[in-house]
């Protein structure tokens, strides 16, 4: 009767395990009272993994040295190393480093606390820490609270109690005492749970009060599948604030200092500042001897003067392999006070370049030998021939031989004649601007070295006609990109769309500092017609002070800027067709660019708010969108598509192949759906159930 009754096959395993770890006692129990050891054991319903222990892992109050945390088993071990406080409450927030063992399940929002005194506090306040700048999360920064409102409990003091933003920038602090606080947000870079002023912070000015009420609310209980299985009443204890948010930003505070300098080439002198400066230090040259004034050099500076570079225009001081300078300079003193310092500095030519300059006259002036001796053999050659052919007794054929060996010669005058033409230096001005320019662009140049000299005469523009004829435009001006800016130049042209053009720069018209002239460029450009863009005009409301409006990208990145009208309108014309995304900067101070936090002016970040939506734009289409800026929490505004700092996202991964050899897909999970007390928490839960 068993003969062949089996079929054979591989076992499929069985279901995804999709649970997490079940916490299902400890030693002590939570919340106990009096507890007098240093020891915390935890059991759970199957082996359990810590990952990301020291990252994820916080405990309130802050220990001086960090407790040593295990995993055996089913079995989670907390040893306390610090003396226990008397008649303190100790919590620690486990976050989601406890994973199963097999499927690495995270147990989110995990905490257990314990008290050595008579009364174990329950308050608590959650919220969320975005980046102000682009609101993304931040993950993994601290948050913590001060029962000491003054200022500088933030820089002197530990915080009280603490906690740790989870992968969606969410935190809650928990087992509170009644009272007042101030909160707090800082990416610990030196873990002090201190600021300093380096390091990225969020501050309330308020002071916060926890407290409870209660809230009766429809649960819904699902089954694993997320289907709906029953529906009933219930009571929760909400607590707040639970709905706090915390702007992060850094001040950009870096004590100011000489970073680097050296000589990468014979003719430039590179000085780095280690922070921005409204100042420029004064630099002279000490030996060799030099004109006591500025003509030695050309300054190329970067917008807020930290990196300079020297060009040392003085061919005679450029050829010293050793110069040694002054640097009169602003530097931070030890009370942390800009105040004038003077550094002698030696500026010695690179060995590496020396030896590629070296050669490179070698190898040149080895090409130079060779050339000229194939040149003079071939002369040689033909005076030769010349000769022989006065003794040649056919004159018709003496007179073709010689017709060659002047052709002949004529082709060995133009190579010598080119190769030396190839041979002058010329200065390096290049067009950068392609063929198809828009409608409202400058045409854009680029030298690699500073100009000197520039002749406008030489420029010629031409405007192309129906029936092929050109009319001579007037030429603007070649004008830097920036007032810093000696590098990249412009000329502001004022297209006609659809239209054609064509430039040209005579050779000559362009010198740089060490007198070269440029070569003639020749460029035909066509502009693009006004049917082939699109044009953006946002409607915004509340719009009751200074504002601009940023264009971005599919990367979150900056094309446009626009100011918000007095009507609330900003508007981008002239856009190329494509997918974007709006944010808007309220400009409190209206100088035209977003401005960060200062903790000691008690200055909150600017704020910034984004379009909820993709913005898709078609050619030769005007879109006009209404924005009310404040309809769409904040937390829930920015883009998905160009959210940087996303939530971790739970991999299981069925069979590599089901019964018909085909492969399964991989299922993602985001978390359980559960009640929390934290608003954006609860907030996320409930809408991707919903959804």
């Amino acid at each position: 009767m068993l003969y062949s009754c089996a079929s054979i096959g591989s076992p499929t395993g069985g279901p995804v395990d999709m649970d997490p770890p079940i916490f299902i006692g400890s030693n002590p129990a939570p919340n106990t009272l009096n507890f007098k050891g240093n020891r915390v054991e935890l059991e759970f319903d199957e082996v359990v993994t810590l990952v990301d222990q020291s990252e994820k892992v916080m405990f309130s109050p802050v220990q001086r040295e960090m407790p040593r945390l295990t995993a055996l088993g089913h079995k989670v071990t907390v040893e306390f190393r610090d003396t226990m406080k008397p008649g303190t409450t100790y919590s620690i927030d486990f976050a989601n480093c406890i994973q199963d063992n097999n499927e690495n399940n995270p147990l989110e929002n995990f905490a257990f606390a314990f008290s050595t005194g008579d009364t174990i506090d329950t308050l608590q306040v959650s919220g969320i820490v975005l980046r102000a700048r682009d609101l993304e999360p931040m993950q993994k920064v601290v948050v913590g609270i001060h029962s000491n409102l003054n200022d500088s409990a933030f820089t002197k003091l530990q915080f009280d109690r603490v906690a740790r933003t989870n992968d969606r920038g969410q935190f809650t602090i928990r087992n509170l005492k009644p009272g007042r606080y101030r909160i707090y947000a800082l990416n610990d870079a030196d873990r002090d749970y201190k600021f300093v002023r380096t390091e990225d912070m969020a501050f309330l000015l308020d002071t916060i009060i926890p407290d409870t009420y209660m809230e009766t609310t429809m649960d819904t209980v699902f089954t694993k599948s997320m289907a709906v299985d029953t529906v009933t009443q219930g009571t929760h204890t909400v607590f707040i604030p639970n709905d706090i948010l915390l702007s992060m930003s850094n001040e950009g505070y870096v004590s100011q200092y000489l970073y680097a300098y050296e000589r990468p080439d014979y003719n430039r002198i590179y000085i780095k500042f280690s922070a921005r400066s409204d100042t420029l230090p004064t630099i002279k040259v000490i030996e060799p001897q030099v004109r006591d004034d500025d003509s030695w050099y050309k300054l190329q500076r970067s917008e807020f003067n930290d990196s300079l570079f020297y060009w040392i225009t003085d061919t005679a001081l450029a050829h010293n392999d050793s110069i040694r300078i002054t640097l009169n300079y602003l530097r931070t003193d030890t009370l942390e006070n800009l105040t004038y310092t003077t550094d002698t500095l030696y500026v010695n030519i690179k060995n590496a370049y020396k030896r590629q300059l070296e050669k490179s006259k070698k190898d040149e002036a080895e090409r130079y030998k060779e050339l000229k001796e194939e040149y003079e053999k071939n002369l040689e050659r033909l005076r030769k021939r010349a000769e022989e052919r006065k003794t040649e007794r056919d004159t018709v054929k003496a007179e073709m031989e010689a017709r060659a060996d002047s052709m002949e010669l004529a082709t060995v005058l133009r190579t010598w004649e080119k190769d030396s033409i190839d041979r002058i230096p010329f200065f390096d001005f290049k067009l950068t601007s392609t063929a198809t320019v828009d409608v409202d662009a400058p045409l854009t140049f680029e030298v690699v070295e500073p100009i000197d000299t520039i002749m406008m005469s030489g420029f010629h523009l031409w405007k192309q006609y129906e029936d092929s004829l050109w009319e001579e435009l007037p030429v603007p001006a070649l004008i830097p990109n920036e007032p810093h800016e000696i590098m990249k130049w412009s000329m502001p042209v004022k297209w006609e769309p659809g239209a054609t053009y064509k430039l040209r720069i005579d050779s000559m018209s362009v010198y740089g500092i060490y007198g070269t002239p440029n070569k003639t460029i020749e460029q035909l450009f066509k502009v693009r017609g006004l049917e082939e863009y699109a044009n953006l005009y946002l409607s915004i409301s509340p719009a009751t002070g200074p504002a601009f409006v940023e264009l971005l990208n599919t990367g979150d990145a900056v094309q446009r800027t626009a100011t918000v009208g007095s009507d609330g309108y900003a508007v981008f014309n002239n856009v190329i067709p494509g997918d974007y995304y709006a944010r808007i900067v309220l400009d409190r101070n209206s100088n035209g660019e977003w401005d960060t936090g200062n903790f000691a002016s008690h200055l909150q970040p600017e704020e910034v708010y984004y379009y909820p939506k993709k913005i898709s734009l078609k050619q030769n289409w005007d879109i006009e969108q209404s924005w009310n800026i404040y309809e769409v929490a904040v937390d829930m505004q920015k883009p998905e598509a160009i959210k940087k700092n996303k939530p971790e996202k739970k991999k299981w991964k069925k069979n590599d192949t089901d019964k018909f050899g085909e492969e399964e897909e991989d299922i993602y999970d985001e978390g359980p759906a559960i009640y929390t007390g934290n608003k954006y928490t609860d907030y996320q839960n409930n809408n991707r159930i919903n959804n």
